[in-house]
């Protein structure tokens, strides 16, 4: 086959396919989970999905079969399947991992599944789009030399991820997504697909995707869809369909009584009397409102509160019935927790954590969510020196594991050296325990028999208990370990990635697999995973970083290809080397030292750490690909190995997010030397 212009119709179909890839992988990603809760404990199931699916259809890119036209009825097919599944109740499992799961009274006549069907039904059905994609993607990818098309590729990618990210900020519903995305497909496909099938199968997902949609209360924010429900005297507010936080009408009218207002007004302000000024208060997860309101009817003079998701803010600043967020005293701050704890020079009389507990998961991290930074030893340390000499720190949080409150009491004991005091609700929709930490003698003598110390004949706080910390940020876990229902899931989803891929490969292929691509896939993923836990660490756990970092990771693989076209070649071995010093120089760094630096430091030192080993991968697998005879083969190997290295990923919680770099630096050994007995063989 003739060898395309880089500037030809076929690499604006290549940019095009790669396109639409990312983007529709990104828009699965927020839209799965949405409509079915349980998903989202799996958060890396549709980028999984989507290596299998692209790696599939790549590697049958040689076939006559046009695998293309089969993209439109396979999404239909996942958003249908997505449809049912959202009315359905998904049970989770009730031990070794603490999830928000509603154990509702169950009826003969409903419909009831298993978690672990549910998820490998999902990323079976997600992985089949992005077959028909990658073989697309594929077919153009051979009319260029290796590395001009991995540009394109990589650059088509990157558009993606900004374009979603950009409809992201301004906060559009899935019906926008699935329209630009349908369109774009269409338009390049054009005559070679049945025009007719194509629209009827789009028209029908949109209007599935349209009736899920419910237009006069709901918010897609970029951390997830809300819905906001008001009566007379009480917003509920829930994210991807589970209760997230009420907002509640503290003041009605003398004449309407409402002793839920009342119940909460009282559980919120029992600690209250701990603290002796109210002149600074800092609220971490202020969301729509009712601490705001509280602590300003309490006295407090400068609030500062901090709320990650500003479509959360806006709901409290325009419909939170107090007004609280208008007040001048008040000062809000659109922000991580941790991040914002660094910025701040300020010190408090009173610190709030404010039941923080997002329910949403860091995108490719496993099951680290947005919230577990701020429960770890590292970041009570941080809320100690912010706090005055006499000032008290006030945690509410909401489990039904019995786990928790004892990691986090021990936590609380070693940052602040005394055993914190607990109060503790059976029942409560708000939260059910209360924790104060910090100056508490006067309370004590005041109130103290409601607030107890966490200790008892039946369980101390031992040393036993595992408390989480910046390299293992598991609040949720009870113990170190992979959960039995991860295993489960993820063997399954292993099972079928290996009989796909020997159903659609061809023999030759399954002869003479690239072992070497493969393992820089899986080690790939590796680093890109640590790279997103320093990133959140450094700078926030925000939607904007998570966005940052992939771009930055997809930016520095399209430098090193241009690297390797420009100066190469270069001796691999002194690559690998380089490769292994560097990945070892970042292991030993530990992040936590870099946070003690500047915020400009912290960024370029935070680059540099990160960074120089993702370029030196990136320039090894360029120099490599680009001598491959079969490349759509090799790359759909880099892929299979890339769903490895997502299934890895669960290691981290076991392990640690600190090892991640040693399971990494194994993996590129081992790519080391079959590459090195492939070069021997000639």
């Amino acid at each position: 086959m003739k060898t395309q212009n880089i500037f030809s119709p076929s690499s604006y179909k290549l940019f095009g396919y790669s396109f639409l890839i990312l983007f529709f992988e990104l828009a699965l990603i927020r839209f799965i989970p949405s409509n079915v809760r349980i998903t989202a404990y799996f958060i890396n199931l549709v980028l999984v999905a989507a290596f299998l699916g692209m790696g599939i259809g790549i590697m049958r890119a040689n076939r006559e079969k046009n695998l293309t036209q089969f993209f439109p009825p396979l999404l239909l097919l996942l958003v249908g399947i997505c449809v049912y599944f959202s009315n359905i109740i998904v049970t989770a499992p009730r031990l070794g991992e603490a999830m928000f799961v509603i154990y509702a009274d169950i009826s003969p006549h409903t419909r009831e599944w298993g978690m672990v069907p549910v998820v490998s039904i999902f990323f079976t059905f997600s992985a089949l789009p992005f077959i028909a994609l990658g073989y697309a993607m594929g077919r153009e990818f051979k009319k260029f030399p290796a590395l001009h098309a991995y540009a394109i590729n990589t650059a088509g990618s990157l558009a993606g991820l900004l374009v979603f990210s950009l409809l992201s900020y301004f906060s559009t519903p899935p019906i926008i997504w699935f329209s630009l995305g349908g369109l774009l497909y269409l338009f390049l496909t054009g005559k070679q697909q049945s025009l007719v099938v194509s629209t009827i199968c789009l028209g029908l997902i949109f209007f599935l995707v349209q009736n899920l949609y419910q237009k006069d209360h709901e918010i897609w924010s970029p951390y997830y869809k809300i819905n906001q429900y008001s009566e007379s005297n009480l917003t509920t507010i829930n994210v991807n369909g589970s209760l997230h936080q009420y907002m509640i009408n503290f003041s009605p009218s003398p004449n309407i009584k409402n002793p839920f207002a009342n119940d909460v007004k009282q559980q919120y302000q029992l600690p209250y009397r701990f603290a002796k000024s109210w002149e600074d208060v800092l609220i971490l997860g202020s969301g729509s409102g009712n601490d705001v309101h509280l602590v300003l009817d309490q006295g407090a003079q400068n609030v500062d509160a901090v709320e990650i998701d500003r479509a959360i803010w806006k709901i409290g600043k325009d419909s939170n019935y107090q007004k609280p967020y208008d007040d001048p005293r008040v000062q809000i701050h659109i922000d991580d927790a941790r991040a914002f704890l660094k910025k701040t020079k300020n010190k408090y009389d009173v610190i709030i954590l404010a039941t923080l507990d997002s329910q949403t998961l860091l995108s490719g991290m496993s099951s680290i969510r947005l919230d577990n930074y701020i429960y770890t030893l590292e970041s009570f340390r941080s809320i100690k020196e912010h706090l005055k000499p006499e000032g008290v720190l006030i945690l509410y949080h909401m489990s039904a594991n019995t786990a928790i409150p004892f990691k986090l009491a021990k936590t609380l004991m070693d940052v602040f050296g005394v055993h914190p005091l607990m109060h503790f609700e059976k029942e409560h929709r708000l939260f059910n325990m209360t924790f104060v930490a910090g100056s508490k003698e006067e309370g004590i003598n005041d109130f103290g028999f409601l607030f107890k110390e966490l200790i008892n004949e039946e369980r101390a706080i031992t040393d036993s208990i595992k408390i989480p910390t910046d390299d293992w940020p598991y609040l949720y876990l009870d113990q170190p370990g992979i959960p039995k229902h991860y295993l489960q899931a993820g063997g399954i989803i292993f099972l079928i990635s290996i009989i796909s891929i020997v159903c659609s490969s061809g023999r030759k292929n399954l002869k003479n697999p690239d072992w070497t691509l493969f393992l820089l896939g899986a080690s790939l993923r590796r680093r890109e995973t640590k790279r997103g836990t320093e990133m959140s660490l450094l700078f926030g756990s925000t939607w904007q970083v998570n966005i940052l970092v992939f771009a930055a990771i997809l930016m520095l693989i399209f430098i090193a290809n241009l690297f390797i076209l420009r100066k190469g070649p270069f001796d691999k071995t002194r690559l690998f080397v380089g490769l292994f010093i560097t990945i070892g120089i970042s292991y030993a760094i530990p992040t936590q030292s870099l946070l003690a630096l500047p915020l400009v430091g912290q960024w370029i030192a935070g680059a540099l750490v990160t960074a120089v080993p993702l370029f030196f991968a990136g320039m090894l697998f360029s120099q490599i690909f680009q001598n491959r005879q079969e490349p759509t083969t090799s790359l759909g190997y880099n892929l299979m190995g890339a769903i490895c290295g997502g299934l890895l990923e669960y290691s981290s919680m076991a392990l640690g997010t600190k090892n991640l770099y040693l399971l990494a630096l194994v993996l590129y050994i081992l790519a080391f030397l079959i590459h090195g007995r492939e070069k021997e063989n000639g």
